[in-house]
C-alpha cells in the first residue's frame, strides 16, 4: 500500500514565528542564504505551538518553506525594479486595467 504524505498548511502566525526564528539566527545562515538542517529543524521546534492545521512542521518542511519564501520575495525584488510598475507591501502590484493586466501578465 502506498502512503501519501500529507501537506504543510500554513497560518500567517506559523510563518511570522518562522521568520521570526530565522531572523533570530541570521548568523547561522550560509553564503547562499540557505541554513543548516539543524535550524530548520529548530524553527519547526520553534513554531510548534502555533499550529493550526495539518501535519506539525518537520525540518524539512521549514527547509522547503524558506526556499518559497526566498524565491517569492526574489521574484518581487525583480518585477520592482522594472520601469513603471508599482508595488506596495499591502497592495502587491495592485493590478487594474487592461494595460496593466497585459503588463503583468507578460511578465508573470
Amino acid at each position: 500500500s502506498h502512503t501519501t504524505t500529507e501537506r504543510a498548511v500554513w497560518t500567517d502566525t506559523e510563518v511570522d514565528q518562522f521568520l521570526l526564528y530565522l531572523s533570530n539566527n541570521r548568523d547561522k545562515i550560509g553564503d547562499a542564504g540557505n541554513f543548516k538542517d539543524a535550524t530548520y529543524n529548530g524553527a519547526a521546534e520553534a513554531i510548534a505551538e502555533y499550529l493550526e492545521h495539518g501535519p506539525a512542521k518537520s525540518g524539512a518542511m521549514c527547509k522547503t518553506k524558506w526556499a518559497s519564501l526566498k524565491q517569492t520575495f526574489n521574484a518581487i525584488q525583480k518585477y520592482r525594479q522594472q520601469s513603471g510598475v508599482h508595488w506596495d507591501n499591502i497592495r502587491g502590484a495592485n493590478v487594474e486595467g487592461e494595460a496593466s493586466t497585459s503588463v503583468w501578465n507578460e511578465y508573470v
